[in-house]
């Protein structure tokens, strides 16, 4: 269970509890809602609650419940206001922001102070914040007035209102967290119980800022972490909801009377990464690769028909940065594979290791998918898979000539796929390493610090397309995001491609009937 001071935090610091006929906490105060109870087959038990740090996309849907952003999302791919009412850039290196009238879940009202705190906790050496690199662009956050604060920036930045809408950057009360606690957010519910492994309860906020909102009293979180049981439980009405569908599964959830199958063909994408230290610093050898690989069969073998074959830079198609011809890139050409395969000194062969993991299905298939593949053009590709905490191990010491990946970006604002196409940034097992893109990084740089839109696509443009020529990384392809629930469930919303991983946002507006 939680101890207990990270539950009287959560339960209006410490202010009054009673007990509930279940024999679990409710929160004084909580009881917003319809007075109905959602069930959620959650795909795993998240490894805590800590608001900035990514535990994955389970420990995402849980933080979307208790926290809320300055900024987010609408599902136009907008980006709107949360805690933030408004915001502007005041000149090149200050943006001005007014909060709304909002809340904390301990009725204490969200001020410029709060937010001065969390990111300056963000910002602090050893945070282990997810988007600590991003945010390192600001330079200090000076407080106008109790609604009203700046983020004053080193250099120019256009990015700093999609930082503001981070799936992990939720905004906390000053003071209510240390290294270990989910301190006190101003999501639409309270964190009331949790066993680890077993179950988590949430009840709605009565403090929650929008009005009306939630429509549910409480949410009741089961973890399934074998995907068939989590379909068997929605099926036998165990549960609402699942997240995480299994591909496998989705065309039967479709077709069941009762149940609701709802989707993103582009949301979280599949790639390889490159080590620099062996064969590929050659970006001809890169680039054989790249053109070898048959993507669609990836998407049919793999994920069953939900996905798209991803040839370039994953750039979402409402974005105005997206571009046809560099979103194909690497059509499949076996004969340009085998040319660059000789130039590079390898007419007879190569032969190169693929990390890649047996836990999840996925990458596992993706891996022999590719070891078939280039086999074909003459590259002999040893599989090692390990289970999934030894292949992040593996990755993050750098092992493998290339390795399987899998990830979504919480951005829509381009320079969100810097760390994926640029193996200069900081090392870490999801991205390329080991080598340099000459003029890439340059290039992103001024992409950052640009303010007009219109130059900005220009710079991402010449960027993508240095990317795709030294094949930085392989896209192979999208998998479809995937949201399962009866049809008694209502109200539930998906964001636009990528982002769909992180529609807990907008979980708010479930109803149940």
């Amino acid at each position: 269970m939680l101890n207990r001071r990270i539950l009287l935090q959560s339960l209006m610091a410490a202010a009054m509890v009673a007990p509930m006929p279940s024999g679990r906490l409710l929160a004084q105060g909580a009881g917003k809602g319809s007075g109905k109870r959602l069930r959620i087959g959650l795909s795993t038990y998240p490894a805590h609650f800590r608001a900035w740090v990514n535990v994955g996309y389970a420990g995402h849907l849980v933080s979307a419940l208790l926290n809320r952003s300055l900024l987010a999302y609408d599902t136009d791919g907008a980006l709107v206001g949360e805690l933030a009412r408004s915001w502007e850039r005041e000149s090149d290196l200050v943006w001005r922001f007014t909060l709304d009238d909002a809340k904390f879940n301990n009725g204490q009202p969200v001020t410029s102070a709060d937010v001065k705190w969390t990111l300056e906790k963000i910002l602090a050496e050893g945070s282990g914040a997810h988007m600590r690199e991003q945010a390192l662009q600001i330079d200090r956050i000076e407080i106008v007035d109790d609604r009203v604060f700046k983020v004053a920036t080193r250099e120019p930045s256009a990015t700093i209102p999609a930082l503001m809408a981070y799936p992990f950057l939720g905004i906390l009360a000053a003071g209510s967290t240390d290294e270990q606690d989910q301190g006190i957010g101003a999501g639409p519910y309270v964190l009331t119980a949790a066993e680890k492994g077993v179950e988590i309860l949430l009840t709605a906020s009565e403090h929650y800022f929008r009005e009306g909102l939630p429509t549910l009293s409480e949410i009741h979180i089961t973890p399934y972490a074998d995907e068939n049981l989590r379909v068997t439980a929605l099926r036998a009405g165990d549960v609402d909801l699942i997240d995480y569908v299994p591909w496998n599964a989705m065309n039967d959830i479709a077709a069941t009377p009762g149940l609701k199958l709802d989707t993103q063909a582009a949301g979280a994408f599949m790639y390889l990464s490159f080590n620099g230290s062996g064969a590929f610093a050659d970006p001809r050898l890169r680039q054989a690769v790249s053109f070898a690989l048959r993507r669609e069969e990836f998407v049919q073998a793999v994920f069953f028909g939900h996905g798209a074959p991803l040839a370039g830079v994953p750039r979402p198609s409402v974005s105005p940065f997206f571009d046809k011809e560099l979103a194909n890139f690497w059509t499949y050409d076996p004969n340009k594979a085998k040319a660059l395969l000789k130039e590079a000194g390898h007419e007879n062969g190569l032969k190169v290791s693929l990390l890649s993991t047996s836990q999840y299905t996925m990458h596992r298939d993706i891996a022999v998918l590719v070891q078939s593949q280039l086999s074909e053009i003459g590259i002999a590709v040893d599989l090692i898979l390990p289970d999934w905490a030894t292949r992040v191990t593996m990755g993050m010491r750098g092992q493998g000539d290339f390795a399987v990946q899998g990830i979504g970006m919480d951005s829509l604002d381009p320079d969100a796929t810097s760390s994926l196409v640029d193996p200069t940034r900081a090392a870490h097992y999801n991205y390329s390493r080991g080598f340099e893109v000459p003029g890439l990084s340059a290039l992103l740089a001024r992409g950052r610090s640009e303010l007009d839109e219109a130059k900005r696509v220009a710079i991402y443009a010449e960027a993508d397309r240095l990317a795709c020529e030294y094949a930085s990384f392989c896209g192979v392809s999208y998998r479809a995001t995937g949201f399962a629930r009866s049809n008694k469930v209502g109200g539930l919303e998906l964001l636009p491609d990528q982002l769909s991983v992180f529609s807990a946002n907008l979980f708010d507006r479930l109803t149940l009937s």
